[in-house]
């Protein structure tokens, strides 16, 4: 009997600490996120979302430019637990509007610019137009001004880079210690963009240097680890309706370090060769990639329709390429700005009636380590980018046709 109670004694202590532990967890449970997830619209007018691109406090919905977004009912996603607290009722978009996100703790909150973009994307990008995206870390992300399409003018975010992946381990860093970042040496208005390739180290956890990216698309870490998959992270392309015919830029590239690969705790493993020229001096990517989207999400397992790290240059999607192939891509002479014209080539033809659907997608991809995303490269490599514009035949407004008579296809 004794040894019963004994026993019994012991299993209301184990009931008892089980029935805390699970109240402490409960406790805990409330979520402290407050992001937006997804977006999409109600019925037959989420068929006209071309694409979407969210950020850390901003959703750019990209829908056909002859839809309406005077009167539309947005859903959310969010995260677990999170609610809407202002602007869940709004449904009128004609100009940017702000929707605040509480979390299911109550004790976190974001403000998201919601835009839709009833427009295209545009041909020309100055790089004038930086904001902070965060407000614990000092890092800026490139955006553009553009007209919406209702006379207004809305902060375009199509460009992207690989900062917020950078800020996981040095989250501290000014905003030009980050790979990409703003500078006053441009070569004409405000700013140019800056790339370097910098080293991360252990903590990088296999990522142990970050080369600098700027790019049309969008970087995310939903439903990865960053620091452990980084080229799922970057997604390249956004809907585009022109066939473009010349990439023009302006650029200066400086190299201090060969190419090097890594281990994971940051040590250098050795000098890394071209696998093409057996050339170990790291250069510069520029480059430009027109792709069928709908092939792309076909043949994605996941049903993607984007490019990301580990396909952009050799994606069965792809239809069309410029790329920046002479000696300049190892480094230019002096502070001189280099102005360079790559006209694409083309190894499919372009559907015009599909080109008019926004059936294709457009990437453009500036980097200060051609590999980098496979953590080889160069470090304190810097690459400066100013005054992008894309050339484009030019189109039938009646057919949609792009006239080609000089390209390549």
């Amino acid at each position: 009997m004794k040894l019963l109670k004994n026993e019994l004694m012991r299993l209301a202590a184990f009931m008892f600490m089980t029935i805390a532990l699970v109240g402490c967890i409960k406790d805990e449970l409330p979520n402290a996120e407050a992001d937006i997830l997804d977006v999409v619209l109600s019925g037959d007018a989420n068929n006209s979302v071309l694409t979407k691109k969210i950020d850390l406090n901003s959703v750019t919905v990209f829908v056909e430019p002859t839809f309406n977004v005077s009167n539309i009912t947005p859903i959310y996603t969010l995260s677990e637990g999170a609610r809407i607290v202002e602007g869940g009722d709004i449904t009128d978009f004609t100009t940017p509007q702000n929707v605040k996100v509480v979390s299911e703790d109550g004790k976190w909150s974001k403000i998201y610019r919601i835009i839709f973009a009833a427009m295209e994307l545009p041909i020309q990008y100055n790089f004038d137009y930086w904001e902070k995206k965060s407000s614990t870390r000092n890092y800026e992300e490139c955006f553009e001004r553009v007209d919406n399409g209702y006379g207004e003018i809305t902060n375009l975010y199509m460009w992207a880079s690989g900062n917020a992946g950078y800020a996981i381990a040095n989250s501290k860093a000014p905003a030009n210690g980050y790979p990409t970042f703003k500078t006053g040496d441009c070569q004409e208005g405000l700013y140019a963009a800056c790339m370097q390739t910098l080293w991360v180290g252990p903590a990088g956890q296999g990522s142990p240097i970050a080369a600098g990216s700027l790019f049309i698309g969008e970087f995310s870490g939903k439903g990865i680890n960053i620091m452990r998959e980084p080229m799922k992270a970057t997604r390249f392309g956004l809907p585009f309706n022109k066939k473009p015919k010349t990439l023009k830029f302006f650029f200066k590239y400086k190299t201090a370090e060969p190419m090097y690969t890594y281990d994971s705790d940051g040590n250098k493993t050795g000098l890394y060769a071209d696998p093409i020229t057996g050339d170990t001096r790291d250069y510069c990517a520029a480059y430009a990639i027109l792709f069928d989207n709908v092939k792309a999400a076909q043949i994605d397992p996941e049903g993607r329709n984007y490019l990301d790290g580990s396909n952009i240059l050799s994606s069965a999607a792809e239809v069309g390429r410029a790329i920046l192939t002479d000696d300049d891509k190892y480094g230019t002479d002096g502070d001189t700005y280099v102005y360079k014209e790559i006209p694409f080539t083309y190894t499919e033809e372009v559907d015009p009636v599909r080109l008019a659907k926004y059936e294709y997608s457009l990437a453009i991809v500036f980097s200060s380590s051609y590999y980098g995303a496979s953590f080889i490269g160069g470090l304190g490599n810097i690459m400066w980018v100013d005054n992008v514009t894309l050339e484009c035949y030019p189109t039938d407004p009646d057919t949609g046709d792009s006239s080609s008579e000089d390209s390549n296809m």
